[in-house]
């Protein structure tokens, strides 16, 4: 499988195009991620991949992964779609665990089921043949990220995170605050700020992870308020290295 330490982007947008490095006479120096792109007229074989969002509740995951899908294809799985099906209904959970701060541990283990369940729809779409899978969820947990590594090397693909960050706590407030009355809409179910919190007090950022064979996972980190995206090693428009970034700054 061809290396993934460093993808860059096509100039025409900061989530259109995921391509890696070209050489001096500009031809790409290894296959694209784009499933379909096309260079003089040819098809372009694409590597198959499973693209994670990452990231706290209203940090712009689910919109980043519908964009991704729209661009690449492949098959699209969001957590918020996988709750419904299960009858996972976040505001009876916030209200029930008093905000998740009394009597989680059954909300824990629904969030578990859901977890692999998601985890199954990505093995059984790579084993089905799909190029790409796009996997939209807070994978704010090593456990349940080290699954989804575990499949992508089972099935031979390459696992590339997403970490969306929205470093205005107003804004975080701000689209929380939009999704009120929309909870019946799968992207829009978390509307109390407690699910946020709960999220952050669990966290384990994915910059330390390592994949089955020893290796990093590539990782993006993606600023969705201004839409910039930072590459692999690079620095943040904060001028923090992109393996020192946090996905929330709130006080």
């Amino acid at each position: 499988m061809p290396e993934l330490e460093t993808i860059r982007l096509d100039a025409s947008g900061p989530m259109a195009r995921m391509m890696p490095p070209r050489d001096p006479a500009g031809k790409s120096s290894r296959a694209p991620l784009c499933y379909g792109d096309r260079v003089e007229g040819q098809p372009l074989t694409a590597i198959p991949a499973v693209i994670m969002t990452c990231g706290l509740p209203a940090s712009g995951k689910t919109s980043t992964a519908m964009r991704l899908h729209a661009h690449l294809g492949g098959v699209l799985v969001r957590s918020c779609d996988v709750y419904q099906e299960l009858g996972i209904v976040l505001s009876e959970w916030v209200t029930r665990t008093q905000g998740f701060t009394a009597n989680v541990a059954e909300y824990h283990q629904l969030r578990d089921e859901a977890s692999r369940e998601m985890a199954r729809r990505v093995d059984t779409s790579l084993a089905a043949g799909s190029p790409v899978v796009i996997v939209d969820a807070v994978h704010g947990e090593r456990d349940k990220r080290r699954k989804l590594y575990e499949i992508c090397h089972a099935r031979g693909v390459a696992p590339i995170l997403v970490l969306c960050v929205c470093d205005d706590f107003e804004e975080v407030r701000r689209r929380f605050r939009a999704r009120g009355g929309r909870e019946a809409e799968p992207e829009h179910e978390a509307s109390d700020l407690s699910v946020f919190h709960d999220i952050r007090r669990r966290w384990e950022s994915p910059m330390t992870d390592e994949l089955p064979d020893g290796t990093r996972p590539t990782i993006l980190t993606y600023e969705t308020v201004p839409g910039r995206l930072t590459p692999p090693g690079r620095a943040s428009s904060s001028g923090s290295p992109t393996a020192a970034r946090t996905p929330w700054r709130c006080s």
